[in-house]
């Protein structure tokens, strides 16, 4: 069915900041103060609550504000982890963390409402994916393993192969809500029809993740769209 490919972009484009916050709210700092590698190895260990906080993060502002707090409190903590051989690094994705989690902030912690277009700069995603790489490489060579969970990294990964939805989301044309309205427009519904289903869904619920519209008809219930009308859209 139609709106089920539509409703699966709509979790791409969450899972895209999902994804982009992860990596870049995975290390951070400015000045080394004194960090080893063996003290990098046991921060490192510590890694995973920042997955599974994003993993967490659904429609809930309060959740996610939560949330949020618990990443911004683990980035400040992070100056003095990171050796020498990669503070600079950390330094420009901390960088990035406190403006990815501000943008959320001022958007009273809805995501689907953040204003996210800094992202669309090709120059700060090219440095931060490299800086992201180095510590990763330092992280491996000296832990034996990534910074953040490689199972949460690997289902994001096969996600995009799948069904290329994290690349709907363009951060410079708009926010994520915008986006998906448009999209659910694009298929027949009605600017208020998409606006209430864009609200309503529960994008950390895996069966929507998926594109489950049996998991999604009490929200379109609630937007007033019956059965018949799905199937219409479907057709």
């Amino acid at each position: 069915m139609a709106i089920g490919r539509h409703t699966s972009a709509r979790s791409g484009l969450a899972a895209s900041v999902a994804s982009v916050a992860l990596v870049v709210s995975a290390c951070g700092g400015d000045k080394n103060g004194g960090a080893t590698a063996e003290s990098w190895c046991n921060f490192v260990a510590e890694s995973d609550v920042v997955d599974e906080i994003f993993d967490s993060l659904g429609v809930d502002p309060v959740e996610t504000e939560l949330g949020l707090k618990k990443v911004e409190a683990f980035v400040k903590r992070l100056p003095n982890e990171a050796p020498p051989e990669i503070a600079e690094d950390a330094k420009t994705i901390a960088d990035g963390t406190q403006r990815l989690i501000d943008a959320v902030a001022s958007a009273s912690y809805e995501i689907v409402d953040a204003d996210l277009s800094f992202m669309a700069d090709s120059e700060l995603e090219s440095n931060r994916d490299a800086a992201a790489d180095r510590i990763d490489a330092y992280s491996q060579n000296e832990c034996g393993r990534s910074f953040g969970s490689d199972a949460s990294a690997s289902s994001d990964n096969d996600r995009s192969e799948d069904d290329g939805s994290l690349s709907d989301f363009d951060p410079a044309s708009g926010t994520l809500l915008d986006q998906l309205t448009a999209q659910l427009e694009s298929i027949g519904l009605t600017n208020e029809e998409s606006s209430c289903i864009a609200a309503k869904l529960d994008f950390s619920d895996p069966a929507v993740q998926s594109g489950d519209v049996a998991a999604m008809l009490d929200v379109f219930e609630e937007c007033g769209i019956s059965l018949d009308r799905l199937v219409e859209l479907g057709s």
